[in-house]
């Protein structure tokens, strides 16, 4: 019997994008799926737009909830789903025509719990050749970390791994956690370089909104989830090194040019301390020598500066 696979999407204000990504995922090459809609509070159009496909099609849920962000909204749907493999899309997004099929093919073929694919994205060209490889947990992980590919939408997950998971209740970075979690219970992954998904850049979401004291807090609580559990591994630490400091030289940046959120320098005390720990001649730039270095009204300037020339 065909395997079914339960598409999760949490819906909030995208009348605009909604009928391209709910499109995408219904006509889809592989047919035996349910689409798990989560109005998550919408106050457009969306609502409507989600009780329509209800109707025309009997394989889309719709649940309608208060609005409490992606996260719950996801668990929503994770309560919700009966299909013998989950995924998620993000409702200002879409998939190609045959992502579903292509996806479970190799879960199946190949008894995997948890297959990944690649994304296109125009503010990020990368290589995309088709190959298909089954990484080692240590593997994947590393290239995760690397790459910063934690979003969930990128994999489709045999549905008993993740029956036991679900995603922080209002947050950001809620993906960074998740993800851990789900390469912490695996022995191996499906990697396949194909761009399957379609990343939408346009829609402004509270990632790319502006700086905010939650965006530090989340940002530093997810990082050091990921430090305090990944593999304790020597072929782990360079990347993990590289990860930090990166992330926490732009936290530092931001922190300096917005220095209401952090008036004490509190914040940026514990980021200096760990660019210091982490950093090495493989990763380090100007930037991250900077953040060591130059004192916070300096940086400050610096930071103010930097910004204003980049943003011509």
């Amino acid at each position: 019997m065909e395997k079914k696979i339960s598409v999760i999407v949490p819906v909030y204000n995208v009348e605009n994008y909604l009928n391209r990504c709910v499109d995408s995922i219904i006509n889809q090459t592989h047919n035996n799926l349910e689409l798990i809609l989560v109005n998550d509070g919408s106050v457009d159009k969306s609502k409507n737009i989600c009780d329509d496909y209800a109707i025309k099609d009997d394989r889309v849920v719709v649940i309608h909830k208060k609005n409490e962000g992606s996260s719950c909204a996801r668990n929503a749907g994770l309560d919700m789903a009966t299909g013998d493999y989950i995924s998620f899309v993000d409702s200002d997004d879409f998939i190609e025509k045959e992502t579903l099929e292509i996806m479970l093919d190799h879960l199946v073929k190949h008894n995997l719990k948890v297959v990944e694919f690649k994304a296109i994205n125009k503010l990020n060209v990368t290589t995309a050749n088709g190959d298909f490889e089954i990484q080692d947990k240590i593997t994947a992980i590393k290239r995760v970390i690397q790459d910063t590919t934690f979003s969930v939408w990128r994999r489709v997950y045999k549905a008993t791994l993740i029956e036991d998971l679900r995603f922080i209740p209002k947050i950001i970075h809620q993906d960074v956690f998740f993800t851990m979690d789900v390469l912490n219970k695996i022995e191996e992954i499906g990697y396949l370089r194909r761009k399957l998904y379609i990343y939408n850049t346009d829609n402004v979401s509270i990632i790319r909104s502006a700086y905010s004291l939650e965006k530090i807090t989340i940002g530093i609580r997810a990082t050091e989830y990921v430090r305090k559990n990944i593999p304790k591994v020597p072929e782990l630490k360079q990347a993990l090194d590289d990860y930090v400091t990166y992330y926490y030289t732009d936290h530092y940046f931001l922190l300096s040019r917005n220095t209401h959120i952090d008036p004490n320098n509190a914040f940026r005390k514990k980021l200096r301390k760990a660019v210091r720990n982490c950093i090495n001649y493989k990763n380090y730039s100007l930037r991250s020598l900077m953040v060591m270095i130059l004192p916070y009204k300096i940086m400050e300037y610096v930071s103010s500066t930097y910004a204003t020339l980049y943003s011509r």
